[in-house]
C-alpha cells in the first residue's frame, strides 16, 4: 500500500518507521558485537536471529509498499 499524495503525514509516518527499523538493526548488531566479545563467537545467535527477521520483515513491507 502505497502513500497517496494527498496524506503527507503517511509519508512521514512511513519515514519515522523506516529510520526506527534501521536504529533497531543496528542496536542489535551492536549487542551482538558486545556479547561476541564478552562471551566468544556464536553466544549472539538469538539476536542473529532477531536481526534475520526484521531484515526479512523490512524486506517484505518495501516489496509492498512498491506494488
Amino acid at each position: 500500500m502505497s502513500p497517496s499524495p494527498s496524506h503527507p503525514d503517511d509519508v512521514r509516518i512511513a519515514d519515522n518507521l523506516r529510520r526506527t527499523v534501521e536504529l533497531t538493526e543496528l542496536g542489535l548488531a551492536l549487542r551482538r558485537a558486545v556479547i561476541e566479545q564478552r562471551d566468544g563467537p556464536g553466544e549472539g545467535e538469538g539476536i542473529a536471529q532477531v536481526m534475520h527477521e526484521i531484515r526479512l520483515a523490512k524486506e517484505q513491507a518495501w516489496r509492498q509498499s512498491q506494488s
